[in-house]
């Protein structure tokens, strides 16, 4: 370079210049030409929206959707509509071809899951003027075979279920309102145990509540329509009235840990299990054997943490698990291991925004399908990354707060056996 720059004096200066910037372009050109280098800007859209479904089975527009879930082995998408009582079913071309409601026996559904070993549906039943809370069995038919209720079982007085999956073992997996822990079932519907995470609970005191009389979950959320909040129109169940205050049994006692709210549960492909509590803002996660393994998640309202957190999915190909809360109108992203990743959302009414979302599935595709409550719409999600490449750091405010996995060691997993109580 210094025998070059020697010969500046013979060229003149508008040449000179010329060959400067060349000569400065040179080292950029070879490095782009390097093997295993593109010229392409990194992603900035890991999220799209490639359907919402906003019609039900009449053309008429859908209402309040609260809950969605998936067949695998029908590929149908099922949306619990609000005011139906009952689901409508979308084919895999995303056509609403089907409902099932009352004409099958549903009078108050609040949850749908399937078992993946044979054609049973599983219909989530709250209480309703006619009928206790039960679980109910039908063929791939829709016709009823069986309905379990929950009266006869230990500890169960109440139990209203709204989730639920089938596990490796085939045994039965149920979350609900009126009792903490999950419901274990046997293959045949007997009862097997309560499985429960334990963990601390802050006391009502620290929370501004009156002991005995609120509970944690007992927020005020504001009113997305005044319309909406008069008796219940829609049909919604209790826990997603933005304005009623939700009444959860509450062990005595003062700080330490408690048996902890279950409001979501799913599975993997290998049987491990997925416990999501809206009380604590955690994910629960357990060997197909029940052994408890890790919790993750951190409660708040900023970003990287769970305010109100209603449901989760499981992307094995991404090594990505989804949890949709409520309050933030935001899916938090989490990799395997518990690990905050990103999220994305916020309230509104375009595309990837939401008003206070209540539940998320994912399809055969990979895709989110997430019930956007009082947007009256689902939303079909493509997402297109890997959380074992830091694309993220390239989007803004992606410098969130990576909360690691809970230590295993500070919480401790109960199972209640009341085999004294069983015939």
């Amino acid at each position: 370079m210094r025998e070059l720059v020697s010969f500046f004096p013979l060229i003149s200066p508008p040449a000179g210049k010329v060959l400067l910037a060349l000569l400065s372009v040179v080292p950029v050109l070879v490095l782009l030409a390097q093997p295993g280098r593109t010229t392409e800007p990194p992603p900035q859209e890991p999220f799209s929206v490639v359907a919402i479904l906003n019609e039900d089975h009449q053309g008429q527009r859908l209402r309040s959707p609260s809950t969605v879930a998936f067949d695998y082995e029908q590929e149908e998408v099922y949306v619990l509509s609000g005011g139906k009582r009952g689901f409508v079913i979308y084919d895999n071309a995303l056509f609403p071809h089907l409902f099932l409601g009352p004409g099958r026996g549903l009078t108050a559904p609040q949850g749908v899951f399937f078992d993946p070993r044979s054609d049973r549906i599983f219909v989530c039943q709250g209480r309703s003027s006619s009928h206790p809370p039960r679980l109910t069995i039908l063929n791939g038919a829709f016709f009823p075979v069986e309905e379990i209720r929950f009266d006869q079982f230990p500890q169960a007085e109440g139990f209203s279920p709204q989730r639920g999956v089938v596990g490796r073992t085939g045994n039965i997996y149920l979350s609900g309102i009126n009792r903490r822990g999950v419901l274990v079932l046997g293959p045949d519907g007997k009862f097997l145990r309560w499985l429960s995470p334990v963990d601390r609970i802050m006391p009502p005191e620290e929370l501004g509540l009156v002991p005995g009389v609120d509970s944690p979950l007992e927020e005020t959320a504001p009113a997305p329509a005044p319309e909406q909040l008069d008796d219940n129109p829609l049909g919604l169940p209790p826990e997603l009235l933005p304005q009623s205050r939700l009444r959860q049994p509450r062990e005595s006692g003062g700080p330490g840990r408690h048996p902890v709210t279950v409001n979501d549960i799913v599975r993997d492909r290998d049987g491990r299990l997925f416990l999501l509590s809206e009380e604590t803002s955690k994910v629960y996660v357990y060997s197909p054997n029940e052994d408890f393994l890790f919790s993750f998640g951190e409660k708040g309202g900023s970003s990287g943490k769970m305010s109100r957190p209603r449901g989760l999915a499981v992307d094995e190909d991404r090594k990505s698990i989804y949890v949709v809360d409520y309050m933030r109108h935001t899916i938090l992203v989490y990799d395997t291991s518990g690990k905050f990743v990103f999220e994305f959302g916020g309230r509104g009414t375009g595309p990837l925004w939401f008003n206070f979302p209540s539940a998320i599935t994912m399809d055969r595709r990979g895709r989110l399908v997430v019930a956007d409550l009082f947007n009256n719409r689902i939303q079909i999600i493509q997402a297109d990354f890997d959380v074992r490449f830091p694309i993220f750091q390239t989007l803004p405010g992606a410098a969130t707060p990576g909360a690691s996995s809970s230590d295993p060691s500070l919480f401790e997993e109960e199972i209640w056996q009341e085999e004294s109580l069983v015939d």
